[in-house]
């Protein structure tokens, strides 16, 4: 179960939800007055192929928490991209120590499917020994910590030449999650789960590992979603299963327009 907490009476919440299913059938969506009157003005259900976010378990529910283009510059903050599955990316702030370059994108269909446009750019650190350090901001949470679920695309610069791909360190909340060689004119997908999130917020940091080539941390995009837990009593039932619904992975966009008059 998860809570939806406007903050003003002129919100659109835009929740997505990703569910993984063995099986074909149907599904039921409920919604629980927690206060006030439940209602919604949309649900947008897309069937995806098996291996998108190939990580996530049968049978389990994971909600997103960003989905982030980088090196994009754009006011609106949501970017219009052709996405097969409809997904909604958003740009967002450039930190001071990176610069927004043009990266050569993977049209060989790298892992998740991105968008191309969404590969095209990236931020790199302005040198070396300056890590990128990216904040996720996580929804309360009624336990001590969150499951959360990690994907980040790297697309080297559009100008390198030769072979030499960059080595970089990836650390969750300063623990060293994965380090990764980047390669030219190919998508490298770097995929996290289980990390254990503790608080509200946690730091995503990019840096320059050990590498004769000596150059810069650099990102494209990054996805985030934390692990749903189901409640209530559908687990167990002797019914049908409620959460069934193709047999693939099952990408839900419920979009809501809370009113608190």
């Amino acid at each position: 179960m998860l809570a939806v907490e406007p903050a003003s009476a002129t919100d659109i919440i835009i929740e997505e939800l990703v569910y993984t299913s063995e099986r074909s059938g149907f599904m039921s969506l409920c919604l629980a007055r927690r206060s006030g009157v439940p209602f919604i003005s949309s649900i947008q259900a897309v069937p995806t192929s098996d291996d998108l976010y190939s990580k996530m378990g049968s049978n389990e529910t994971f909600r997103l928490v960003a989905r982030v283009s980088y090196g994009v510059n754009d006011e609106d903050g949501i970017l219009l991209v052709d996405d097969h599955y409809e997904r909604i990316w958003k740009s967002a702030t450039t930190p001071p120590n990176c610069n927004n370059v043009a990266a050569s994108p993977d049209f060989e269909s790298p892992e998740n499917n991105p968008p191309p446009s969404v590969l095209e750019n990236a931020i790199e650190s302005v040198n070396v020994s300056s890590p990128i350090i990216l904040t996720v901001d996580f929804p309360k949470s009624s336990s001590s910590s969150q499951s959360a679920y990690f994907v980040l695309y790297f697309t080297e610069v559009a100008d390198i030449f030769g072979q030499n791909n960059r080595t970089i360190d990836i650390f969750i909340d300063s623990v060293l999650m994965s380090t990764i060689t980047t390669t030219v004119r190919n998508c490298t997908v770097v995929t996290l789960f289980p990390v254990d999130i503790k608080g509200s917020r946690a730091n995503v940091t990019l840096a320059a590992a050990n590498s004769p080539t000596n150059l810069p941390p650099l990102i494209s995009a990054m996805e985030v979603f934390t692990k749903v837990i189901a409640t209530g009593g559908v687990a167990g039932s002797n019914g049908p299963s409620q959460f069934t619904f193709l047999s693939s992975v099952l990408m839900i966009c419920v979009s809501v327009l809370v009113n608190l008059l």
